[in-house]
């Protein structure tokens, strides 16, 4: 009786510990509004990604994109902010557009966000007005190379999809 209890317990906390997500319970750690008042301030191009806790997609995202030292170096390189916005946190961020004080859930609202992880881009050049809104997960090398396509400029002048049939040129 004794081992059954034991095993019991062991396979218990099994279970639980393989149900704690890795990334999941960081990904919130950094607050997002440095991050924006920075690209504001340096009228960088800023990404704001909006998650969920649960959202396996944006674990996914995290994990082969986002935590990935070539695409950190990519996103320097290209004088771009990213910041994770927790939809259902109560932070208060700067909106970028507005520039109003918000908690995290009503810049989401305000977004119209519904599915997880959503993507959107602001301009600088253009007062920080939504220049891309991306629903889903966007693999590496797609991300890499939109980040390119941002940090060249050739978003002003051509489609995402006519800069990679140039052979990423505008």
């Amino acid at each position: 009786m004794r081992k059954i209890l034991t095993i019991s317990i062991f396979l218990g906390m099994l279970v639980f510990l393989s149900c704690q997500k890795e990334s999941g319970m960081n990904k919130f750690a950094q607050n997002p509004d440095p991050i924006i008042q920075d690209a504001l301030k340096n009228k960088k191009i800023l990404i704001l990604i909006f998650e969920s806790e649960t959202c396996q997609y944006c674990e996914k995202l995290h994990k082969e994109v986002l935590d990935q030292p070539d695409f950190k170096e990519k996103k320097i390189k290209n004088k771009i902010n990213i910041a994770i916005i927790d939809v259902n946190g109560e932070r208060m961020v700067t909106d970028p557009e507005t520039g109003a004080k918000m908690e995290e859930s009503a810049m989401a609202y305000a977004y119209k966000v519904t599915g997880y992880p959503t993507i959107v881009v602001f301009d600088p050049e253009q007062n920080y007005k939504v220049l891309y809104y991306q629903p889903g997960f966007i693999p590496k090398q797609d991300f890499m190379d939109f980040l390119d396509y941002l940090g060249s400029g050739c978003y002003k002048k051509v489609k995402f999809d006519k800069y990679l049939e140039n052979g990423k040129k505008c």
